[in-house]
């Protein structure tokens, strides 16, 4: 029974990982840019970052939703700085690309300091992670901080392998779309322009109907 939270901690973290997000893009950029290897450093990273704020959601759950519900500017900051990025990407040229990746290797960037901090400064998978501790606790059991030790361990390491494996596919993904004749960065780039824009779009939606 008590593998149960090793199992789900890793379906949760999974479906919350799927969607194209930050940590997505940095990844698939990494990959393309630069090598697979940094871009899992970027994805263990990412992973702790995602177990603090699984391990904030489930501590302070009730707190966390009203300070966003009475801040929503925070959730603007999101969606603006989404529809920014999404911008880039989407209007991204092959020719300044090779004068941006000369100056990352000029300056450096901690590949684990951008993963741990695309994963943790993250409203959005906060109230996710809220949403899905509030349906474990009404469908399954409750899940607490009075909770087992051993069975609060395995959730959250099922959080971690299902985010860091779920980012490691798109590390995969990024590198067979690179491997492609024609001017497939170009094509992958475009994509995540647009698909940011849209959930930037889907976000804004949300905020004015709720």
């Amino acid at each position: 029974m008590i593998t149960f939270y090793l199992i789900l901690g890793i379906l949760i973290s999974t479906i919350g990982a799927l969607p194209l997000g930050a940590v997505n893009i940095a990844v698939i950029n990494t990959t393309i840019k630069e090598d697979t290897q940094k871009a899992f450093r970027i994805a263990l990273a990412a992973g702790i970052g995602e177990v603090l704020l699984a391990f904030f959601a489930l501590h302070c759950s009730m707190e966390l939703t009203g300070f966003f519900e009475n801040n929503q500017w925070i959730q603007i900051i999101t969606i603006i700085a989404f529809s920014i990025v999404g911008v880039y990407f989407l209007l991204y040229k092959k020719s300044s690309n090779h004068q941006r990746k000369s100056k990352r290797i000029q300056f450096g960037t901690s590949k684990f300091l951008t993963g741990f901090s695309l994963a943790f400064l993250n409203p959005p998978v906060v109230l996710y992670w809220i949403v899905a501790i509030s349906l474990i606790n009404k469908h399954f059991f409750e899940l607490s901080l009075q909770t087992s030790l051993a069975a609060l361990f395995l959730f959250f390491i099922g959080i971690y392998m299902g985010k860091i494996s779920t980012l490691y596919l798109y590390s995969k993904w990024g590198n067979r779309m690179a491997n492609k004749p024609g001017d497939s960065k170009t094509k992958i780039f475009r994509i995540i322009g647009i698909a940011l824009i849209c959930i930037s779009l889907v976000q804004g939606i949300k905020l004015l109907i709720i």
